[in-house]
């Protein structure tokens, strides 16, 4: 069931009862700061900044909380539907629409200064966190998808990074025999699965709808051309073997292990790989993701884009100083005006790019520009029931439980009737 239908009536009455519990003369006032997930470094430094905003400041002071990335969602709905709940969250900007619509968020342009700080935000990254004309949440971090690149493996064998399908597919037979896969990646029904499928389909001029969002367009052309392009890789041993139930931690496990040489990554690779497996940073480059050799379209080629974003609750008793947080941490600190690889993503203020600032980030070049190319999953209520779909089809195709166009119709069809929903 369409869930606004369920939320708006309880969140206006909750809401409209809810205690009063707002600052009193003389007191700080307390904003409650919900951070989900997070690599190790984004956690270290949220919790330094925030202790040092709260030694600095007399008025106000930060209540801090970390919360798993899984239940982003589930929390997002529980705290609307009582009215009650953090100020402030850190989540993906795709619970910008749902939310916004739905009264979760608070928007953006309700603050005079807004045009002002949007001036210093990296334009193609707003209309992620967009809604009905209005913004939800203020993009702090993005995540470009790009080709991680093992220059280790591929200068042994001589290899160039291939920049289409048919030269990945070209280095497969020079594989033969080594004990190491050319490429690897999540193929399990799991969203990394489908966070690996949508950048194919994207550089092959794809779309996970058709104009109007009325019905699922990623069972098109360029759709089932990315997905026989994965089967083909994966029946013929360029894949590994057990790739099909792979998640994100079995993947990254595999090739920072020196098993495969290439992978469909991006920012957060870096000190993953080097944190949790030791990798020797030395040898990872990064590289734009290969396309088809002739493009299918219909759309141009783009590649994907995720955005972390920092968002006011519509719940809120205390705007105005959520508002003096969120400026103060995620757009003033000095830490966004340069790109730090133990971030997890790539700043999005425009003063990050500046001429002459340094940074530690491996072909930052090459995120920057993915970056700027970038399409994010659409901004749909839905969109994480219908990245299980495509997740379920990638996963069906190459296990051999479905052809590739059986396998994206049979999604297709489920998303259809999430679609009607709405």
């Amino acid at each position: 069931m369409y869930v606004k239908r369920i939320l708006i009536p309880l969140f206006v009455g909750l809401i409209s009862c809810g205690g009063d519990d707002r600052p009193r003369p003389g007191e700080p006032t307390t904003v409650v700061l919900w951070e989900f997930g997070g690599v190790p470094g984004l956690r270290a430094w949220v919790q330094q900044a925030v202790a040092d905003f709260n030694a600095a400041r007399s008025d106000i002071q930060i209540e801090l909380e970390f919360r798993d990335w899984a239940t982003q969602r589930e929390s997002l709905i529980s705290t609307t539907i009582v009215g009650d709940g953090p100020d402030i969250v850190r989540v993906h900007h795709k619970y910008s629409i749902e939310f916004g619509e739905l009264g979760g968020l608070y928007a953006l342009e309700n603050f005079p200064d807004f045009p002002q700080v949007k001036e210093r935000i990296l334009d193609n990254v707003w209309e992620l966190v967009e809604y009905d004309g209005k913004h939800y949440g203020l993009p702090v971090t993005m995540l470009p998808f790009v080709l991680a690149v093992n220059t280790d493996i591929m200068g042994r064998m001589g290899l160039e990074v291939p920049q289409t399908w048919d030269e990945m597919l070209a280095l497969g037979p020079k594989f033969a025999g080594t004990g190491v896969e050319p490429f690897t990646m999540p193929g399990g029904v799991n969203l990394d699965t489908a966070y690996r499928f949508l950048p194919l389909l994207y550089k092959a001029g794809g779309r996970v709808f058709n104009e109007d969002w009325s019905a699922a367009a990623f069972n098109g052309p360029a759709g089932q051309a990315a997905l026989e392009f994965l089967v083909e890789m994966k029946n013929k041993g360029y894949l590994p073997a057990g790739s099909a139930a792979y998640r994100f931690d079995e993947n990254a496990a595999h090739w920072s292990t020196g098993k495969a040489a290439l992978s469909i990554e991006g920012p957060w690779w870096q000190d993953i790989v080097h944190g949790n497996y030791d990798f020797d940073l030395n040898n990872l480059a990064l590289a734009q993701i290969p396309t088809p050799t002739e493009h299918i379209g219909p759309h141009e080629s783009r590649t994907l884009l995720d955005v972390i974003m920092i968002a006011i609750t519509g719940y809120t008793k205390v705007p105005n100083e959520a508002w003096e947080v969120v400026k103060a941490l995620d757009l003033d600190h000095p830490v966004w005006r340069n790109p730090n690889p133990t971030m997890g993503g790539i700043p999005t203020l425009k003063a990050a790019y500046a001429e002459g600032v340094q940074s530690d980030y491996i072909d930052l070049d090459q995120l920057a520009i993915a970056g700027a190319n970038g399409l994010g999953w659409p901004g749909h209520p839905a969109v994480t029931q219908i990245q299980r779909h495509i997740a379920d089809a990638v996963n069906m195709a190459l296990t051999g439980t479905l052809s590739p166009k059986e396998a994206l119709d049979f999604a297709a069809e489920e998303v259809n009737e999430v679609l009607s929903d709405y």
